[in-house]
């Protein structure tokens, strides 16, 4: 069963689980009504490793004024 998803085979965004860039490879299941992707992580200079994780950990990147990728990152101060 698919879920209608605002993720896109093929982009890369950031995952907050692993708090690294990835790629969206495919939805593979559905669980507890949310869609899980395989997403591939790039280690080093050509190893890429697959893993499942689900829909709400993806946050697509947004551009900053330059142009270059830009992830927020929320620091707690206090």
């Amino acid at each position: 069963m698919k879920v209608k998803s605002s993720i896109e085979r093929g982009a890369e965004y950031l995952c907050t689980k692993l708090g690294d860039v990835v790629t969206a490879n495919e939805q593979v299941a559905v669980v507890k009504g949310l869609a899980m992707w395989e997403v591939e992580r790039r280690i080093g200079a050509g190893v890429k490793k697959r893993m499942i994780v689900s829909e709400r950990t993806l946050i697509p990147p947004r551009l900053s004024v330059a142009g270059a990728p830009f992830f927020p990152l929320h620091i707690n101060q206090g």
